[in-house]
């Protein structure tokens, strides 16, 4: 009778220990996942809390029913701009790109760093296409993603979640910008 017991409660200690690990493992992704959806909504908050910022600005600088007069341009000479420093990259169509980083994040990759709009466009949402390659020069992902909100001549941070990508395995990357 002891035998049996025993061999009762060993079979029921290996139904129950694999039960406790499933969880674990889900618990982890759930975790994960709660990580990405509080980036994401951080993200959102913060272009709500800019667009509001811009808006303010707007009401301020214009009475309402009064528009602003346009700036005349001399003639033969270029507008202002601002210099760019040094470590922005061309990335076509007048974008620029620097301090380019990839954070892990889970089974994910955060890349970030900040994009610079030379072009002579102010655009509502700016697209780029994104090429990952591992150390042997193959193609681990490519990845399409939009920049909310990027005038003419201004220089802002930026970030978008690369899912199912491990960041030991980006040995380099290509950035462009779409048209």
């Amino acid at each position: 009778m002891k035998i049996a017991k025993r061999k009762f409660f060993m079979g029921l200690v290996a139904l129950i220990v694999p039960l406790f690990l499933v969880n674990t493992v889900n618990a982890q992704d759930v975790s994960n996942k709660l990580n990405m959806m509080e980036i994401v909504i951080s993200n959102l908050i913060a272009r709500v809390e800019a667009l509001e910022k811009r808006v303010n600005a707007l009401e301020k600088n214009l009475a309402p029913g009064v528009g602003k007069a346009a700036k005349k341009e001399v003639a033969g000479k270029e507008p202002a701009r601002p210099i760019l420093t040094d470590g922005f990259e061309d990335i076509g169509n007048g974008f620029f790109v620097r301090g380019v980083r990839f954070n892990p994040f889970g089974d994910n990759v955060l890349f970030m760093g900040e994009i610079a709009n030379r072009s002579e466009k102010n655009y509502r949402f700016a697209k780029f296409k994104l090429e990952i390659y591992d150390d042997r020069d193959l193609l681990v992902k490519k990845e399409e993603f939009t920049i909310p909100d990027s005038p003419k001549d201004s220089i802002k941070p930026f970030e978008t979640m690369i899912i199912g990508v491990d960041a030991g395995l980006i040995h380099r990357y290509v950035l462009r910008a779409d048209d």
